[in-house]
């Protein structure tokens, strides 16, 4: 095969055609090579980037409430241990069961937290007959839930607390309470 190049014949031998189509291959191999090491890597540093801010967003959160869990710890170690007893139950009412969503509902009112739910669970009585379930979520700053603790807490009814979550949310703290009320025969 004879190329004509600036006046100049070009005979490709069979040599110069493997010389050639090998230096195609080792071209196409470099790119292919680059694609995998720039491309991919580029890809992948943009998820892990992305995770990164993840982590770091999760951990700012997390600072946001140090504070308040450094506060609660704080005033919890430092107070009395007649603040924290819990008063001997005095069972509610069957009849009058239906009132103590109401009154936690106002009780955290009064303490300037706002209760987002309160419901009573029929269906925790067949765990056991002699309290039932009242759950609710609560939203307030920390000295507004950390009061409404204690005043549940001091509930004349309250049988005990079985669950308590707080999460910051808006700059507020919410609170899920799971409570067991006493009940009369």
């Amino acid at each position: 095969m004879d190329l004509s190049f600036l006046n100049r014949k070009v005979v490709l031998t069979p040599q110069l055609r493997a010389l050639v189509l090998r230096g195609l291959i080792g071209v196409l191999l470099l790119a292919v090579a680059g694609y995998v090491l720039v491309y991919l890597g580029l890809r992948q540093h943009t998820r892990v980037a992305g995770e990164i801010d993840e982590v770091r967003e999760q951990i700012r959160r997390q600072q946001a409430l140090l504070p308040a869990w450094a506060s609660i710890a704080a005033q919890s170690h430092n107070a009395s241990l007649q603040q924290f007893v819990l008063p001997e139950p005095e069972p509610v009412p069957r009849t009058r069961v239906y009132l103590v969503p109401e009154q936690v509902s106002h009780m955290a009112r009064a303490l300037g937290v706002e209760p987002l739910e309160v419901t009573l669970n029929p269906a925790s009585m067949g765990q056991d007959p002699s309290s039932i379930q009242v759950q609710g979520v609560f939203s307030g700053t920390l000295d507004g839930v950390r009061e409404l603790l204690l005043s549940i807490g001091r509930m004349p009814s309250l049988a005990r607390m079985e669950r308590v979550e707080l999460r910051a949310v808006d700059g507020r703290l919410e609170v899920f309470l799971q409570l067991r009320i006493a009940l009369a025969n």
